[in-house]
């Protein structure tokens, strides 16, 4: 099959487009023919070396999954080119966390397209207990859009937040891929949002997805301004740019208010004042994508009309490296789409068993 691969940890020189054999698969897995993937944060960072992890090369990136299942092992039960997304993360079943019903932090987790191949090929090997069906009215390059930088999204405000009505919410870098969707979950929660991006030509799709005042991170002083319009702060901040942006955050953030921190951008440590976490009742909450039954209602919800996912580039799965540029760079607003080849040939899996 075909793939974008990474051969070794570093710049985008390191992705490959070249032929790599399939999946094996087991009795519990489905052959997915992707049809769409798109390029997350994490695919830059596990690119260019994940901290704490050492990657087995070469590699497919990949956490978002959205195509049609081919051929499954004897124990999946599936109709043959029907439609699916993958729930980005395999949880084992057997921890107590999974018992509990938390596979988003099961204690044995692997991701696809880091501690296993994931979606920048032409096939992907999926378990069974990972497919969520994916609705006619909602396309494969929407489907691809919603499950790392969506779901982090949703699980985030609407579960650890639990934004209400009437509450201010503000994100850093809302012009990205989980920004563009979570100015829409904010506002179909009914809060107020404040939003920043990086180029001011960006400001006008932000106000047309929801949000009520937007900021130049570069050029702005966005915690003045923020306290400007709310001088006793808001009650909720979403942060995945990490160290640069933790202290303006932190000041941000009213008597009882939230952080929710999910990227480490800028780095993994920073400095924060103890007794002014405790003397103004900030809770600090660090997430990792949520649920599938969280993934399941926000499908239903981009079904339903409710959210719609921004796709600002859709590329051909081989000219991957590019997506990796536009998303450092900042140029595009919304999701980057990847699109693998068409083909039917599953040759290479003709006479197995399963």
């Amino acid at each position: 099959m075909k793939a974008l691969v990474l051969k070794s940890n570093g710049g985008i020189e390191n992705l490959e487009y070249t032929d790599i054999a399939g999946p094996e698969l087991s009795l519990k897995d489905a052959l997915i023919k992707v049809e769409a993937t798109s390029v997350n944060r994490v695919d830059i960072v596990v690119r260019n070396g994940y901290p704490g992890q050492q990657t087995p090369m070469p590699h497919i990136l990949g956490g978002d999954i959205a195509g049609k299942a081919v051929m499954g092992g004897r124990g999946v039960d599936f109709e043959k080119n029907k439609r699916f997304v993958a729930y980005p993360l395999i949880w084992c079943g057997s921890c107590q966390l999974c018992y509990e019903g938390k596979e988003n932090l099961c204690l044995n987790w692997k991701y696809f397209g880091m501690h296993v191949h994931g979606g920048y090929a032409t096939f992907a090997k999926v378990p069974k207990q990972n497919l969520i069906p994916l609705p006619d009215n909602v396309s494969y390059e929407e489907g691809a859009a919603l499950g790392v930088a969506g779901l982090t999204a949703y699980h985030g405000l609407k579960t650890v937040a639990a934004l209400k009505s009437g509450e201010v919410f503000m994100i850093w870098g809302g012009s990205g891929g989980m920004g563009t969707i979570a100015v829409q979950i904010a506002k179909m929660l009914g809060a107020t949002v404040i939003a920043t991006c990086g180029k001011d030509e960006k400001k006008s799709i932000l106000k047309e997805l929801g949000a009520d005042h937007v900021f130049n991170h570069y050029t702005d002083d966005v915690k003045t301004e923020v306290l400007k319009l709310y001088p006793n702060g808001v009650d909720v901040v979403m942060d995945y740019v990490g160290p640069k942006t933790f202290q303006q955050s932190f000041d941000m953030t009213k008597k009882g208010g939230k952080i929710i921190l999910c990227g480490i951008l800028t780095g993994r440590e920073t400095n924060f004042s103890i007794h002014q976490t405790y003397l103004r009742h900030i809770s600090i909450h660090g997430i990792n994508l949520g649920t599938k039954a969280e993934m399941e209602e926000l499908i239903g919800l981009v079904a339903a009309g409710k959210l719609k996912p921004y796709i600002g580039k859709v590329l051909d799965l081989k000219d991957g490296a590019e997506g990796h540029r536009l998303m450092e760079s900042g140029e595009v607003t919304g999701k980057i789409i990847l699109k693998p080849e068409v083909t039917n040939d599953y040759s290479e899996y003709e006479g197995k068993l399963f």
